[in-house]
């Protein structure tokens, strides 16, 4: 009987150290995707080339490379049904893609650790609607955390919120990259102390950046139209410098008790009479004005 019990414990032994050898080799493996559907979790680190569809919401547990050339669409309407309410904020109180009736229907990309989505000028790497008329929210945005994430000759179309960067990265760099067409914000950098360099931000019902996080961000050399707020520092003592702000409602907004240092940057205010606004079915964001 003894020696049975033995035998078992040392044949789950086995087993046991068998399964975290493949779980260990998943995980610090790099598995190749191209041309392909994705949906789900995915343990280790992923390479997609080629025409990747985004059926659902996407969860990288491990690092993310984009190859150039590489066009990521997001298919309208999520697969997997998960998501979770944004609280009011006294902006957002009636805006509908808060809700989760909208985000579990709209999906995001989640990258737990490093996002290198190094396109080039002639390969740009594109993140976009699926839809054939695509509008402002076809799906939510993407979200990465890890430290030495490049962005680098991306285009950012079509979002809830574009690029989602989050927690302590001063050696993350979102650059030379096209945002355009939020409902809320293109960068959303709120969350992290990313620098965000010479890039094209445009058509955003909330702000062309936000900056929140406490250490010391860097906004350098973008170029930011048509947006409800060009710059919005809501907390903390960012560098923002030498950047071009032009037909925004607001240009840099400065929170009470945010201290950023702002140096060379032209702003042009959008015209009086501007009527430029936001849609998301019957939700409106005026640009000089708070939602309807």
């Amino acid at each position: 009987m003894k020696a049975n019990i033995k035998k078992i414990a040392l044949l789950a032994g086995i087993a046991i150290f068998l399964a975290s050898g493949l779980i260990s080799v998943k995980f610090f493996s790099t598995s190749k995707t191209a041309n392909t559907k994705v949906s789900g979790m995915y343990f280790g680190n992923q390479e997609w080339g080629g025409e990747i569809a985004v059926t659902g919401d996407t969860e990288i547990i491990g690092n993310l490379t984009v190859s150039p050339g590489t066009v990521v669409k997001f298919v309208v309407g999520d697969d997997r049904g998960r998501g979770d309410e944004v609280e009011k904020d006294g902006f957002n109180d009636n805006d509908p893609t808060r809700l989760r009736s909208y985000t579990a229907t709209h999906s995001s990309l989640f990258v737990f650790r490093k996002l290198i989505a190094q396109g080039t000028k002639e390969k740009n790497i594109v993140f976009t609607s699926a839809a054939m008329e695509p509008r402002l929210a076809d799906w939510e945005s993407i979200v990465f955390r890890g430290d030495g994430s490049i962005v680098d000759n991306v285009v950012v179309e079509y979002s809830r919120n574009g690029l989602n960067p989050m927690g302590s990265q001063p050696n993350s760099v979102i650059k030379n990259s096209v945002v355009r067409h939020a409902l809320w914000g293109t960068i959303s950098s709120a969350n992290s102390s990313i620098k965000i360099i010479n890039n094209y931000l445009s058509d955003a019902g909330h702000e062309g950046i936000d900056l929140a996080y406490k250490t010391e961000q860097i906004v350098r050399g973008n170029t930011i139209e048509d947006c409800h707020t060009g710059i919005a520092a809501m907390d903390g003592s960012a560098i923002i410098e030498n950047n071009t702000i032009r037909n925004c409602g607001d240009g840099i907004f400065i929170n009470k008790g945010a201290s950023p240092k702002v140096y060379n940057n032209t702003i042009v205010i959008a015209p009086a009479d501007s009527k430029r606004e936001w849609r998301y079915d019957n939700y409106v964001i005026p640009i000089f004005s708070d939602p309807e």
